[in-house]
């Protein structure tokens, strides 16, 4: 029984998706479909705070562990499952017959990123990645537009096959130099495997498959043309709760590989170019961008970049930083998105110009990208600007003052485009008179997601508290 309670956030959502399939046979309204999947949610964001206080191996030791850091990420990635429900209330840019589908691959997706932030055993670290990763290929190809679920699936599909294979190319490594799949057990050898280049070059094989997630450089392809043309509601997905599971991941590893002491020099040296790579690349290529849904795939890219500033330390406050800034980020991203399902609800594509006049149309929509805007700017009173403060010291800490500096002028040049679609929205006529309507459902959520993500930019303590403690029981 102990065991169960242990597991049971991944429990709630497989059995939610279970029910949701079920529902599907008998002929379920989607109505009633979608109130279960928030059902399925809530309960399942209960059960992660619930399980804070617990610790422990529900499964064989070594395979499976709970303990804060696991439950604190699991309950990020139940409240982005529980966003993305609340504003699927009419999925309109998925085709119709699919819509009772959504939620329950959106469900499966969310169990396999809970196990990724427990997974300890290489073989389940790759079962619990491919499991959050095929139900989100399916769903992307759940468009409504032939040609655009084809283009977007099949990108989305063939890339991500390939940074599986290169993740598990570089597991066969470390398998083989440690001669274990076990975390535990690499940790006890890091000492003598630390002097082995090929140990490092399996860990950045490893790292790809979790870059690919974050859509950091050079795994980025996927992202602009995955932004553009997936439906909104599954993008949504992707930018939050699967950025978060990837972020996750990426601090355990290096919580793994850097334990104090142990130099990782070409590791280290391969984040930073990474970062800079992903935060050059990401602005510079959203300034030419006239499609919303594209540009913030860039601007996805370049926040990459920021939170591998953090990873790329190897220390506690790196990490801590990197995991704060995902909630932040993914907050963010969900206001941003919010907008993007609202104003795109009758166009498969959400051009810039589309958000002429917003605040004229639909105030409360104009001010919640208002704010996602800002975050993603870095402004204050804004998550964005407190978030790179922390992870900008964690990188000083480590005396990278040009990583920093680097950072900082991107993040100017990323200021110009987000202004243009603050003008486009609060400084532009109309194209359509007629005004938007939102459902309450969504205004709650998105009144929810702007108060958080203000309120990390003026009281930051509590979450980073929390961030502290996770990073320390990780390490």
């Amino acid at each position: 029984m102990a065991d169960l309670m242990l597991f049971l956030p991944e429990t709630i959502c497989l059995l939610g998706a279970l029910m949701l399939f079920a529902a599907q046979v008998v002929g379920v309204r989607y109505r009633v479909v979608w109130v279960l999947a928030m059902l399925a949610g809530a309960l399942a964001l209960a059960a992660s705070v619930w399980t804070w206080p617990l610790s422990g191996e529900p499964f064989y030791p070594g395979i499976y562990h709970v303990g804060f850091f696991s439950q604190f990420v699991k309950t990020i990635i139940a409240g982005g499952f529980v966003f993305v429900a609340a504003i699927s209330s009419r999925p309109q840019t998925v085709r119709e017959e699919a819509w009772a589908e959504l939620p329950m691959f959106l469900l499966l997706a969310t169990t396999g990123m809970m196990m990724l932030a427990s997974a300890m055993e290489l073989v389940t670290l790759y079962i619990s990645m491919e499991l959050a990763a095929y139900p989100v290929y399916v769903a992307v190809a759940l468009h409504r537009n032939h040609d655009f679920r084809g283009e977007s699936a099949v990108k989305y599909m063939l890339q991500g096959m390939v940074a599986s294979a290169v993740t598990l190319y570089g597991m066969t490594f470390i398998f083989g130099l440690s001669g274990s799949t076990y975390g535990t057990d690499i940790f006890l050898q890091l000492d003598a495997l630390a002097g082995q280049p090929l140990f490092w070059l399996a860990a950045v094989l490893v790292l790809a498959g979790f870059l690919f997630k974050l859509a950091a450089f050079p795994f980025h392809f996927w992202a602009p043309d995955t932004y553009q043309t997936a439906p909104h509601e599954v993008v949504t997905f992707v930018a939050t709760a699967s950025k978060v599971a990837a972020i996750a991941v990426l601090c355990r590893i290096a919580a793994l590989v850097a334990p104090a002491g142990l130099d990782a020099p070409l590791l280290t040296t391969v984040l930073m170019w990474m970062s800079v790579g992903a935060m050059t690349l990401g602005n510079l290529a959203a300034l030419r961008q006239g499609d919303l849904k594209r540009l913030l795939g860039y601007s996805a890219v370049a926040h990459a970049g920021y939170v591998l500033i953090g990873i790329q330390t190897l220390s506690a406050t790196g990490l801590t930083a990197a995991l704060f800034y995902a909630i932040g980020y993914a907050a963010m991203s969900a206001l941003c998105f919010l907008v993007v399902v609202e104003v795109g609800r009758d166009d498969d594509l959400v051009p810039i110009e589309s958000l002429a006049g917003l605040h004229q149309r639909a105030p409360l929509l104009a001010a919640t990208l208002l704010i996602g805007l800002f975050g993603l700017i870095g402004l204050p009173p804004t998550v964005g600007f407190i978030g790179k403060w922390f992870l900008f010291s964690a990188a000083i800490e480590q005396g990278q003052f040009v990583l920093v500096l680097v950072a900082a002028i991107n993040s100017a040049v990323a200021l110009y485009y987000y202004l243009l679609v603050i003008r486009q929205a609060y400084l532009v006529e109309p194209v359509r008179a007629a005004p938007l309507h939102t459902g309450m459902v969504t205004l709650l959520v998105a009144g929810a997601t702007t108060g958080l993500v203000v309120a990390m930019g003026i009281v930051p303590g509590w979450f980073w508290t929390k961030s502290v403690e996770a990073v320390a029981a990780l390490m």
